[in-house]
């Protein structure tokens, strides 16, 4: 009973929130799946297994003071047909803000993000926390969040995906063989794989099995011959 009060006061303290969410669409169908957050045009995107009953996120900038609660997005193959549901919830950077603590409310329960590997515990407060650092206040040797083509023709193709995944990289330059290239999970979720390409225009997917995935990195889509919807890299 005790529980059931707490989600129902958590959901109607943010209630709004549900409504007043002010991003891309496409930003929410590019999400494939549970993984580290990640920043899409402006926002940082944070994911959660869709099984539980309530899944909420608190921020340091707010005090702790508000849960936004996640939304479900269902998954689609190129055909539109369902293949699973993942939570999320999208937050507007804050104005200045170098980084993020935040903690989530999975069923009740005070945790810090199970995608997240960066969590320290804050001795002041005597709890654990999950942080978030934006992009431009990383190292510069961090390695790139995005597909990139360099002057030296090496394409660094980067793929967000579950963890624990085999993820493969396949195109025009593999007459579209998906068992070619197995790309490597630097951190969880995250895939890379680089290969040296001519210069010109390329299409590729990732592939998870036989589903095909764009490059949520990557805004730059085309329809190839063949009718697919695929990815498109430039080697200059």
């Amino acid at each position: 009973m005790k529980r059931f009060l707490f989600l129902l006061c958590a959901l109607t303290a943010s209630l709004c929130h549900i409504f007043a969410a002010d991003y891309n669409d496409e930003t929410v169908l590019e999400i494939r799946g549970v993984g580290v957050p990640y920043e899409k045009d402006g926002t940082v995107v944070f994911t959660a297994d869709a099984k539980s009953r309530f899944t909420g996120i608190a921020f340091d900038f707010e005090g702790y003071k508000t849960i936004h609660p996640f939304r479900i997005h269902t998954m689609r193959d190129m055909d539109g047909k369902a293949k699973g549901s993942v939570l999320f919830y999208i937050l507007h950077r804050p104005e200045a803000a170098r980084s993020l603590s935040y903690r989530l409310v999975i069923d009740g329960l005070w945790t810090t993000d199970p995608a997240n590997p960066d969590s320290y515990y804050d001795e002041k407060a005597g709890i654990s926390l999950s942080r978030f650092t934006f992009a431009s206040d990383l190292p510069q040797k961090t390695a790139p969040i995005a597909t990139n083509a360099s002057s030296e023709k090496i394409v660094r193709f980067i793929c967000r995906a579950n963890t624990h995944q085999k993820i493969y990289l396949a195109g025009s330059f593999t007459n579209w063989d998906p068992w070619i290239y197995e790309m490597k999970e630097t951190s969880r979720g995250l895939y890379e794989i680089a290969l040296p390409l001519p210069s010109g225009t390329h299409y590729y997917n990732y592939y998870s099995g036989m589903d095909a995935l764009t490059d949520s990195t990557n805004p730059n889509k085309a329809y190839t011959k063949d009718g697919r919807v695929a990815s498109v890299i430039t080697v200059p």
